[in-house]
């Protein structure tokens, strides 16, 4: 099964909608770094970290040359955290895809040649695989148009609340 590594914005994003548990119903294994696991993903609001390893979250460590690589990229890109560096590294590592709401990681995901992904790719997919209802995906979709946090692109976003709400004949 296809691995993909997620940052902690994805999951706290997702967590935020009631949308974590259906993550782990995709055909995919996602995963994380170890120290991101645990200095980031402290409050995820109805299921906690133990939660996320029983509904098959991969907790990954990295070796000593991953961390010297991280540490690397976070001198070259300084605006990323050390746990952002952690999750490219994860992913170059073992050529697996990268899932985050952070452009610059996008960016650096990029120049590594990784393929990238973000919330509204795990909306499509859970719109694709018919693990999330519809009107379900719209009323997240419209919390995160309201929710000045959420840093998504709002035409994305009604794009998709468009094809969510248009009636099948």
């Amino acid at each position: 099964m296809r691995v993909l590594v997620s940052d902690a914005s994805v999951l706290i994003e997702l967590a935020k909608w009631s949308l974590l548990e259906a993550l782990f119903k995709l055909p995919f294994e996602f995963a994380v770094p170890d120290a991101l696991y645990e200095d980031e993903l402290i409050d995820l609001g109805e299921v906690d970290r133990e939660q996320l390893k029983g509904l098959g979250l991969r907790v990954e460590p990295l070796d000593a040359e991953g961390m010297a690589r991280a540490v690397s990229y976070q001198t070259a890109r300084p605006k990323l955290t050390l746990h952002d560096c952690l999750a490219v590294t994860l992913a170059v590592t073992n050529d697996w895809p990268l899932l985050t709401g952070d452009k610059r990681m996008r960016a650096l995901a990029i120049d590594e040649h990784l393929e990238a992904h973000g919330v509204l790719w795990v909306i499509d997919r859970f719109a694709e695989h018919r693990i999330v209802r519809k009107p379900t995906l719209a009323k997240a979709l419209r919390g995160m148009l309201d929710d000045p946090r959420t840093r998504l692109p709002h035409a994305e976003i009604n794009k998709r609340l468009a094809l969510l709400t248009t009636k099948q004949g």
